[in-house]
Protein backbone atom coordinates (compact mmCIF):
# COMPACT_ATOMS: atom_id res chain seq x y z
CA UNK A 1 0.00 0.00 0.00
CA UNK A 2 3.00 2.27 -0.52
CA UNK A 3 1.65 4.28 -3.42
CA UNK A 4 -1.70 3.12 -4.78
CA UNK A 5 -3.71 5.96 -6.35
CA UNK A 6 -7.20 7.00 -7.33
CA UNK A 7 -6.93 9.79 -9.92
CA UNK A 8 -9.96 11.99 -10.39
CA UNK A 9 -8.97 15.65 -10.24
CA UNK A 10 -6.19 18.15 -10.13
CA UNK A 11 -5.80 18.25 -6.34
CA UNK A 12 -3.82 15.37 -4.88
CA UNK A 13 -4.12 14.25 -1.25
CA UNK A 14 -1.72 11.92 0.54
CA UNK A 15 -3.50 9.80 3.15
CA UNK A 16 -1.24 8.32 5.85
CA UNK A 17 -2.91 5.73 8.12
CA UNK A 18 -1.94 2.24 9.26
CA UNK A 19 -5.55 1.03 9.38
CA UNK A 20 -6.93 -0.29 6.05
CA UNK A 21 -10.48 0.33 7.26
CA UNK A 22 -9.78 4.04 7.75
CA UNK A 23 -8.20 4.29 4.32
CA UNK A 24 -11.26 2.68 2.71
CA UNK A 25 -13.59 5.11 4.48
CA UNK A 26 -11.49 8.13 3.43
CA UNK A 27 -11.33 6.84 -0.14
CA UNK A 28 -15.11 6.48 -0.23
CA UNK A 29 -15.57 10.07 1.02
CA UNK A 30 -12.90 11.87 -1.06
CA UNK A 31 -12.11 9.50 -3.92
CA UNK A 32 -14.62 10.96 -6.36
CA UNK A 33 -13.30 14.53 -6.08
CA UNK A 34 -9.55 14.19 -5.53
CA UNK A 35 -6.55 12.12 -6.54
CA UNK A 36 -5.55 10.05 -3.54
CA UNK A 37 -2.21 8.49 -2.64
CA UNK A 38 -1.88 6.18 0.35
CA UNK A 39 0.86 5.26 2.80
CA UNK A 40 0.39 2.77 5.66
CA UNK A 41 3.10 4.29 7.88
CA UNK A 42 5.23 7.38 8.32
CA UNK A 43 8.34 5.93 6.69
CA UNK A 44 6.48 5.13 3.48
CA UNK A 45 4.80 8.53 3.56
CA UNK A 46 8.19 10.29 3.61
CA UNK A 47 9.36 8.12 0.71
CA UNK A 48 6.34 9.17 -1.33
CA UNK A 49 7.03 12.82 -0.52
CA UNK A 50 10.54 12.48 -1.92
CA UNK A 51 9.00 11.89 -5.37
CA UNK A 52 5.77 13.89 -5.33
CA UNK A 53 4.23 17.01 -3.84
CA UNK A 54 0.58 16.51 -2.85
CA UNK A 55 -1.68 19.49 -2.27
CA UNK A 56 -2.71 18.26 1.19
CA UNK A 57 -1.78 15.50 3.66
CA UNK A 58 -4.22 13.63 5.91
CA UNK A 59 -2.00 12.24 8.66
CA UNK A 60 -2.92 9.74 11.38
CA UNK A 61 -1.32 10.35 14.78
CA UNK A 62 -1.18 6.85 16.23
CA UNK A 63 1.04 4.72 13.96
CA UNK A 64 3.83 2.17 14.54
CA UNK A 65 7.54 2.99 14.04
CA UNK A 66 6.95 6.73 13.64
CA UNK A 67 3.88 8.53 14.95
CA UNK A 68 2.12 11.37 13.15
CA UNK A 69 3.80 14.06 15.23
CA UNK A 70 7.27 12.91 14.15
CA UNK A 71 6.17 12.59 10.51
CA UNK A 72 4.72 16.10 10.61
CA UNK A 73 7.95 17.42 12.16
CA UNK A 74 10.01 15.97 9.30
CA UNK A 75 7.57 17.31 6.71
CA UNK A 76 7.85 20.83 8.11
CA UNK A 77 11.65 20.62 8.35
CA UNK A 78 11.94 19.83 4.64
CA UNK A 79 11.90 23.01 2.45
CA UNK A 80 10.34 20.96 -0.36
CA UNK A 81 7.30 19.91 1.69
CA UNK A 82 6.98 22.41 4.51
CA UNK A 83 4.24 24.45 2.83
CA UNK A 84 1.94 21.46 2.23
CA UNK A 85 -1.03 21.69 4.63
CA UNK A 86 -1.27 18.80 7.10
CA UNK A 87 -4.56 17.75 8.71
CA UNK A 88 -4.29 15.26 11.55
CA UNK A 89 -6.80 12.41 11.66
CA UNK A 90 -7.10 11.06 15.15
CA UNK A 91 -9.32 9.30 17.66
CA UNK A 92 -7.74 11.42 20.36
CA UNK A 93 -9.75 14.26 21.79
CA UNK A 94 -7.17 15.37 24.37
CA UNK A 95 -6.72 19.13 24.03
CA UNK A 96 -2.97 18.78 24.71
CA UNK A 97 -2.56 16.47 21.71
CA UNK A 98 -4.55 18.84 19.51
CA UNK A 99 -2.38 21.78 20.59
CA UNK A 100 0.77 19.70 20.05
CA UNK A 101 -0.40 18.98 16.51
CA UNK A 102 -0.91 22.66 15.77
CA UNK A 103 2.51 23.46 17.25
CA UNK A 104 4.02 20.89 14.90
CA UNK A 105 2.61 22.83 11.97
CA UNK A 106 -0.72 21.09 11.30
CA UNK A 107 -3.51 23.34 10.01
CA UNK A 108 -6.45 21.31 11.35
CA UNK A 109 -7.59 17.94 12.69
CA UNK A 110 -10.43 15.54 11.91
CA UNK A 111 -11.74 13.25 14.61
CA UNK A 112 -12.58 9.56 14.25
CA UNK A 113 -15.11 8.17 13.56
CA UNK A 114 -15.26 10.31 10.43
CA UNK A 115 -18.15 12.56 9.60
CA UNK A 116 -18.21 12.64 5.76
CA UNK A 117 -19.61 16.17 5.50
CA UNK A 118 -17.12 17.52 8.03
CA UNK A 119 -14.20 15.85 6.23
CA UNK A 120 -15.25 17.16 2.82
CA UNK A 121 -15.67 20.72 4.12
CA UNK A 122 -12.38 20.80 6.03
CA UNK A 123 -10.43 19.34 3.12
CA UNK A 124 -12.03 21.69 0.61
CA UNK A 125 -11.42 24.77 2.77
CA UNK A 126 -7.76 24.00 3.35
CA UNK A 127 -7.15 23.19 -0.29
CA UNK A 128 -8.69 26.53 -1.23
CA UNK A 129 -6.50 28.30 1.30
CA UNK A 130 -3.41 26.47 0.06
CA UNK A 131 -4.03 27.38 -3.57
CA UNK A 132 -4.87 30.97 -2.65
CA UNK A 133 -1.60 31.23 -0.77
CA UNK A 134 0.33 29.88 -3.75
CA UNK A 135 -1.41 32.35 -6.06
CA UNK A 136 -0.56 35.25 -3.75
CA UNK A 137 3.06 34.11 -3.61
CA UNK A 138 3.18 33.99 -7.40
CA UNK A 139 1.60 37.44 -7.65
CA UNK A 140 4.21 38.80 -5.24
CA UNK A 141 7.01 37.24 -7.30
CA UNK A 142 5.58 38.81 -10.44
CA UNK A 143 5.22 42.15 -8.65
CA UNK A 144 8.86 42.03 -7.55
CA UNK A 145 9.93 41.19 -11.10
CA UNK A 146 7.70 43.97 -12.41
CA UNK A 147 9.34 46.59 -10.20
CA UNK A 148 12.74 45.19 -11.11
CA UNK A 149 11.93 45.66 -14.80
CA UNK A 150 10.75 49.21 -14.22
CA UNK A 151 13.83 50.14 -12.18
CA UNK A 152 16.19 48.61 -14.73
CA UNK A 153 14.49 49.98 -17.83
CA UNK A 154 14.12 53.51 -16.47
CA UNK A 155 17.70 53.77 -15.24
CA UNK A 156 19.41 53.57 -18.64
CA UNK A 157 17.33 56.15 -20.56
CA UNK A 158 17.30 58.60 -17.65
CA UNK A 159 21.05 58.27 -17.29
CA UNK A 160 21.38 59.05 -20.98
CA UNK A 161 18.99 62.00 -20.76
CA UNK A 162 20.76 63.52 -17.77
CA UNK A 163 24.29 62.81 -19.00
CA UNK A 164 23.89 64.03 -22.57
CA UNK A 165 21.80 67.03 -21.48
CA UNK A 166 24.67 68.13 -19.24
CA UNK A 167 27.16 67.52 -22.04
CA UNK A 168 24.96 69.49 -24.43
CA UNK A 169 24.76 72.41 -22.02
CA UNK A 170 28.53 72.44 -21.49
CA UNK A 171 29.24 72.48 -25.21
CA UNK A 172 26.71 75.21 -25.91
CA UNK A 173 28.26 77.32 -23.15
CA UNK A 174 31.69 76.86 -24.65
CA UNK A 175 30.27 77.44 -28.15
CA UNK A 176 31.55 74.04 -29.23
CA UNK A 177 28.80 72.77 -31.50
CA UNK A 178 30.54 69.57 -32.55
CA UNK A 179 28.36 66.54 -31.88
CA UNK A 180 25.38 68.39 -30.42
CA UNK A 181 23.01 67.01 -33.06
CA UNK A 182 24.07 63.49 -32.10
CA UNK A 183 23.63 64.25 -28.39
CA UNK A 184 20.18 65.76 -29.01
CA UNK A 185 19.20 62.63 -30.96
CA UNK A 186 20.23 60.39 -28.07
CA UNK A 187 18.21 62.52 -25.66
CA UNK A 188 15.19 62.33 -28.00
CA UNK A 189 15.39 58.54 -28.37
CA UNK A 190 15.81 58.09 -24.62
CA UNK A 191 12.81 60.33 -23.97
CA UNK A 192 10.72 58.33 -26.46
CA UNK A 193 11.71 55.12 -24.68
CA UNK A 194 10.59 56.53 -21.32
CA UNK A 195 7.31 57.61 -22.91
CA UNK A 196 6.78 54.13 -24.33
CA UNK A 197 7.56 52.53 -21.00
CA UNK A 198 5.15 54.87 -19.24
CA UNK A 199 2.38 53.97 -21.69
CA UNK A 200 2.92 50.22 -21.32
CA UNK A 201 3.29 50.53 -17.57
CA UNK A 202 0.00 52.37 -17.14
CA UNK A 203 -1.91 50.00 -19.40
CA UNK A 204 -0.44 46.90 -17.78
CA UNK A 205 -1.12 48.19 -14.27
CA UNK A 206 -4.71 48.99 -15.20
CA UNK A 207 -5.21 45.52 -16.64
CA UNK A 208 -3.92 43.95 -13.42
CA UNK A 209 -6.15 46.00 -11.15
CA UNK A 210 -9.23 45.52 -13.31
CA UNK A 211 -9.53 49.25 -13.92
CA UNK A 212 -8.97 49.08 -17.65
CA UNK A 213 -12.28 48.94 -19.50
CA UNK A 214 -12.99 46.34 -22.14
CA UNK A 215 -15.08 48.03 -24.85
CA UNK A 216 -15.44 45.79 -27.91
CA UNK A 217 -16.94 47.25 -31.06
CA UNK A 218 -17.16 46.26 -34.73
CA UNK A 219 -14.39 47.84 -36.80
CA UNK A 220 -12.31 47.18 -39.91
CA UNK A 221 -9.01 45.60 -38.92
CA UNK A 222 -7.29 46.75 -42.14
CA UNK A 223 -7.88 50.42 -41.32
CA UNK A 224 -6.48 49.99 -37.80
CA UNK A 225 -3.39 48.21 -39.14
CA UNK A 226 -2.82 50.98 -41.69
CA UNK A 227 -3.23 53.68 -39.03
CA UNK A 228 -0.81 51.99 -36.62
CA UNK A 229 1.74 51.18 -39.34
CA UNK A 230 1.71 54.83 -40.43
CA UNK A 231 3.04 55.78 -36.98
CA UNK A 232 6.19 53.73 -37.68
CA UNK A 233 6.89 54.85 -41.27
CA UNK A 234 9.47 57.40 -40.20
CA UNK A 235 11.19 55.09 -37.69
CA UNK A 236 11.35 52.26 -40.23
CA UNK A 237 12.66 54.60 -42.96
CA UNK A 238 15.47 55.86 -40.74
CA UNK A 239 16.57 52.25 -40.33
CA UNK A 240 16.07 51.49 -44.06
CA UNK A 241 13.44 48.87 -43.19
CA UNK A 242 10.60 48.16 -45.63
CA UNK A 243 7.22 48.02 -43.91
CA UNK A 244 4.71 45.97 -45.94
CA UNK A 245 0.99 45.65 -45.31
CA UNK A 246 -1.06 42.65 -46.50
CA UNK A 247 -4.75 43.00 -45.74
CA UNK A 248 -8.10 41.42 -46.50
CA UNK A 249 -11.10 43.31 -47.78
CA UNK A 250 -14.00 43.91 -45.39
CA UNK A 251 -12.12 42.38 -42.47
CA UNK A 252 -14.59 43.33 -39.78
CA UNK A 253 -13.80 42.25 -36.23
CA UNK A 254 -15.53 42.64 -32.87
CA UNK A 255 -12.85 43.70 -30.41
CA UNK A 256 -11.55 46.48 -28.21
CA UNK A 257 -9.94 48.78 -30.76
CA UNK A 258 -7.62 50.49 -28.28
CA UNK A 259 -6.30 47.17 -26.95
CA UNK A 260 -5.67 45.71 -30.40
CA UNK A 261 -3.99 48.98 -31.38
CA UNK A 262 -1.67 48.61 -28.39
CA UNK A 263 -0.88 45.02 -29.41
CA UNK A 264 -0.03 46.12 -32.96
CA UNK A 265 2.15 49.02 -31.78
CA UNK A 266 4.18 46.77 -29.53
CA UNK A 267 4.63 44.01 -32.12
CA UNK A 268 5.64 46.39 -34.93
CA UNK A 269 7.94 48.33 -32.61
CA UNK A 270 9.65 45.09 -31.54
CA UNK A 271 10.10 43.96 -35.14
CA UNK A 272 11.74 47.26 -36.11
CA UNK A 273 13.98 47.05 -33.07
CA UNK A 274 15.26 43.56 -33.89
CA UNK A 275 15.48 43.90 -37.68
CA UNK A 276 18.77 44.99 -39.22
CA UNK A 277 18.93 47.95 -41.61
CA UNK A 278 17.75 46.92 -45.07
CA UNK A 279 15.37 44.29 -43.71
CA UNK A 280 11.63 43.95 -44.14
CA UNK A 281 8.55 43.68 -41.94
CA UNK A 282 5.14 42.46 -43.09
CA UNK A 283 1.93 43.06 -41.17
CA UNK A 284 -1.01 40.93 -42.30
CA UNK A 285 -4.56 40.01 -41.36
CA UNK A 286 -6.18 36.79 -42.54
CA UNK A 287 -9.63 35.41 -41.74
CA UNK A 288 -9.43 31.68 -40.99
CA UNK A 289 -12.40 29.52 -39.91
CA UNK A 290 -14.11 31.98 -37.61
CA UNK A 291 -10.90 33.60 -36.39
CA UNK A 292 -8.85 36.60 -37.40
CA UNK A 293 -5.11 35.93 -37.56
CA UNK A 294 -3.08 39.13 -37.24
CA UNK A 295 0.62 38.57 -37.90
CA UNK A 296 3.77 40.66 -37.78
CA UNK A 297 6.60 38.95 -39.68
CA UNK A 298 10.15 40.28 -39.84
CA UNK A 299 13.52 39.35 -41.31
CA UNK A 300 15.24 40.14 -38.05
CA UNK A 301 17.80 38.44 -35.87
CA UNK A 302 15.36 35.81 -34.59
CA UNK A 303 14.85 34.42 -31.11
CA UNK A 304 16.51 31.34 -29.57
CA UNK A 305 14.05 28.63 -28.53
CA UNK A 306 15.22 28.91 -24.93
CA UNK A 307 14.16 32.56 -24.91
CA UNK A 308 10.83 31.98 -26.68
CA UNK A 309 9.52 29.98 -23.72
CA UNK A 310 9.94 33.02 -21.46
CA UNK A 311 8.82 35.82 -23.80
CA UNK A 312 5.37 36.29 -22.30
CA UNK A 313 6.26 35.67 -18.64
CA UNK A 314 6.86 38.62 -16.36
CA UNK A 315 8.72 36.43 -13.87
CA UNK A 316 11.22 35.38 -16.57
CA UNK A 317 11.13 38.07 -19.23
CA UNK A 318 14.09 40.33 -19.79
CA UNK A 319 14.74 42.99 -22.40
CA UNK A 320 17.34 42.49 -25.14
CA UNK A 321 18.99 45.41 -26.97
CA UNK A 322 17.95 45.90 -30.61
CA UNK A 323 20.16 45.71 -33.70
CA UNK A 324 21.22 49.33 -33.17
CA UNK A 325 21.35 48.97 -29.39
CA UNK A 326 17.76 50.17 -29.00
CA UNK A 327 16.55 49.64 -25.47
CA UNK A 328 13.29 47.86 -24.65
CA UNK A 329 10.80 48.12 -21.83
CA UNK A 330 10.42 44.40 -21.14
CA UNK A 331 6.66 44.84 -20.80
CA UNK A 332 5.43 45.05 -24.39
CA UNK A 333 4.92 41.36 -25.14
CA UNK A 334 3.50 40.70 -21.68
CA UNK A 335 0.95 43.45 -22.29
CA UNK A 336 0.15 41.95 -25.73
CA UNK A 337 -0.57 38.58 -24.13
CA UNK A 338 -2.83 40.18 -21.49
CA UNK A 339 -4.87 42.06 -24.08
CA UNK A 340 -5.17 39.17 -26.54
CA UNK A 341 -6.33 36.81 -23.79
CA UNK A 342 -8.94 39.32 -22.62
CA UNK A 343 -10.48 38.80 -26.07
CA UNK A 344 -10.42 35.03 -25.64
CA UNK A 345 -7.60 34.80 -28.17
CA UNK A 346 -4.05 33.46 -28.18
CA UNK A 347 -0.68 34.89 -29.17
CA UNK A 348 2.23 32.84 -30.38
CA UNK A 349 5.59 33.15 -32.08
CA UNK A 350 7.61 31.21 -34.62
CA UNK A 351 11.24 32.17 -34.97
CA UNK A 352 14.55 31.06 -36.42
CA UNK A 353 17.79 32.63 -35.30
CA UNK A 354 19.28 34.73 -38.08
CA UNK A 355 16.18 34.54 -40.28
CA UNK A 356 13.44 36.35 -38.40
CA UNK A 357 10.29 35.98 -36.31
CA UNK A 358 6.54 35.89 -36.83
CA UNK A 359 4.19 36.90 -34.03
CA UNK A 360 0.58 35.87 -34.59
CA UNK A 361 -2.51 36.89 -32.64
CA UNK A 362 -5.55 34.70 -33.22
CA UNK A 363 -8.76 36.45 -32.24
CA UNK A 364 -12.26 34.94 -32.36
CA UNK A 365 -14.57 36.65 -34.84
CA UNK A 366 -18.05 37.40 -33.56
CA UNK A 367 -20.66 37.14 -36.28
Amino acid sequence: MLNSEIKNSRDMILVVDDQPTNIKVIASILGQKYSLSFANNGVNALKILEKSNPDLILLDIMMPEMDGFEVCKKIKENPKTREIPVIFITAKSDIDDIIKGFNMGAVDYIAKPFNPVEMEVRVKNHLNLYHSKKEIEQINKEKDKFFSIIAHDLRSPFNAIVGFSQLLMDQVKSQNLEGIEEYAGIILRSSELVLGLQSNLLEWAQSQTGRIEFNPIYFEIDKLINDVAFLFDDIASKKSITLNIELIQNGSIYADKAMIGTVLRNLISNSIKYTKPGGAITVSAISVEGSMNISVRDSGIGIPQTAIDNLFRIDKNQSTPGTQDELGTGLGLILCKEFVEIHGGVIGVESEVGKGSTFTCTLPVKV
